[in-house]
């Protein structure tokens, strides 16, 4: 997961049975147990989940206003 430090990236989280979906989080972070990011298409809002609920992360092609 570390080969997407800085860069942007869609993801799929999922905790207690509900998904997330981020279209354009520019990772910031990543520990052994955690992943940080900002989401660019919601004005930079900080998250953090741990990296087991993960479903999905690749690199995204969308631009921060979601296009």
């Amino acid at each position: 997961m570390e080969e997407f430090l800085d860069k942007k990236c869609y993801l799929s989280i999922e905790i207690d049975g509900r998904n997330f979906y981020y279209l354009c989080a520019l990772i910031t972070s990543i520990s052994e147990t955690h992943i940080s990011f900002n989401d660019l298409t919601n004005n930079n809002s900080p998250h953090t989940y741990r990296k087991s609920d993960v479903v999905e992360i690749k690199l995204s092609n969308k631009n921060s206003n979601g296009n």
